[in-house]
């Protein structure tokens, strides 16, 4: 004869099971709420940024160009560094910074305006780096 025994669910394994739901939901409305950005690649078509006139030496701007966000600095008279906006961490948008840092506001990561390189982490990987040109009026990247 077969004996059928009913599992009841203990107490222990109850609240166990509430606490992973729980902790689940918590750390799915910890995330950032940024949608990462894609990278351009570069393609070599140079595209108008900025005016020049909107760029003062030691100025930061940030600018869309064909739907991507950079960080633009100028840092002397005939020069002008461009970057991606997008931080290489989780892809949230960086900002202009102050001093010599952009840094972006998801995780504190800065990097530097002269090269892109991490000064602070989180992020490990600097931020893409585009070539650019400096005309008489207009600032040029190079995607």
């Amino acid at each position: 004869m077969k004996q059928f025994i009913e599992l009841m669910p203990t107490r222990r394994s109850v609240i166990g099971a509430s606490l992973v739901a729980g902790a689940s939901v918590s750390l799915v409305a910890c995330g950032s709420g940024n949608k990462p950005q894609d990278v351009p690649e570069p393609s070599g078509s140079a595209q108008n940024a900025v005016e020049l006139s909107k760029l003062p030496v030691e100025g930061t701007a940030s600018v869309s160009v064909q739907g991507h966000d950079y960080l633009l600095y100028r840092p002397d008279e005939a020069t002008v560094l461009a970057y991606t906006a997008v931080c290489t961490h989780q892809g949230c948008s960086v900002g202009t910074g102050t001093g010599t840092t952009f840094k972006c506001p998801c995780h504190g990561s800065e990097f530097s305006k002269l090269d892109g390189s991490v000064i602070q982490g989180p992020a490990k990987a600097p931020l893409v780096r585009y070539a650019t040109e400096v005309g008489s009026t207009e600032v040029r990247i190079f995607l």
